[in-house]
């Protein structure tokens, strides 16, 4: 198959690539140079928060009210006045935000290296890998993916009811529930038990206690579990997002 230099295009708007034709069935990419940016308008509040200097300070703010914007400019300003770009952390929730906030931060300082963004997760992981127990953890901790987590919990839960039936489970389920111990859902539901007990500070012995002291069986048993669980990842030498 041939093709003509008339039939090429010569260039593709914004940062896509184009083609050149040097020589006969040769071909090079040639990237084009980006769009010039506008600097975005910010409103009276904006401004205070890019302008903030020393201390702390607390932004609260709905969707799409232009956070992502008043952080990109107070990172662009401090790296404009000669603050090190490697002495600056921002953080977000999840990847897809950190990465749109590294390719916002590198447009604003126009292709200069700008500071580490990264979700809370991987920092704080970054953080255990450094600082973690030689004499407890011969080998680096990992952190256990979701989908990962969904098989370890399915696992167990499978476990405990092949025990349920030899009458030697650890976790007493209700009645009504250990029909669903092998199902999906309910795997669901037990991982968001424990993500939440565990982000309100409460380990096995105090989520046993507090199912007693509410007559919670449910919650007794999901208790059990969580025992076991954690046993399992200490032994596995893995974390997950909730341990974090």
């Amino acid at each position: 198959m041939s093709t003509s230099s008339s039939s090429l295009p010569r260039q593709r708007r914004g940062r896509q690539p184009y083609l050149r034709l040097p020589s006969a069935g040769t071909y090079r990419l040639v990237r084009s140079r980006p769009d010039p940016v506008a600097f975005p308008v910010l409103d009276a509040r904006q401004r205070a928060v890019v302008e903030h200097e020393g201390g702390p300070l607390l932004v609260l703010a709905g969707p799409g009210t232009g956070k992502t914007t008043t952080l990109v400019e107070a990172v662009a300003r401090r790296v404009r006045e000669g603050a090190d770009p490697e002495r600056i952390l921002v953080l977000t929730f999840s990847r897809r935000a950190a990465v749109e906030l590294r390719d916002r931060m590198t447009v604003r300082l126009e292709g200069a290296t700008g500071p580490r963004a990264t979700t809370f997760h991987s920092f704080c992981y970054a953080l255990v890998r450094a600082h973690q127990d030689v004499d407890l953890f011969a080998d680096p901790l990992r952190l256990l993916s979701g989908p990962e987590q969904d098989v370890v919990v399915r696992e167990l839960l499978a476990g405990q009811a092949e025990l349920e039936r030899a009458g030697r489970a650890s976790a007493r389920w209700p009645d009504e529930l250990r029909a669903c111990l092998t199902t999906r859902g309910f795997a669901d539901e037990v991982r968001a038990v424990l993500a939440r007990s565990r982000e309100l500070g409460l380990g096995p012995r105090s989520l046993g206690e507090f199912a007693a002291r509410t007559g919670r069986p449910d919650w007794g048993a999901a208790a059990a579990f969580l025992a076991e669980y954690l046993d399992v990842l200490d032994a596995q030498g893995v974390l997950d997002y909730a341990e974090l």
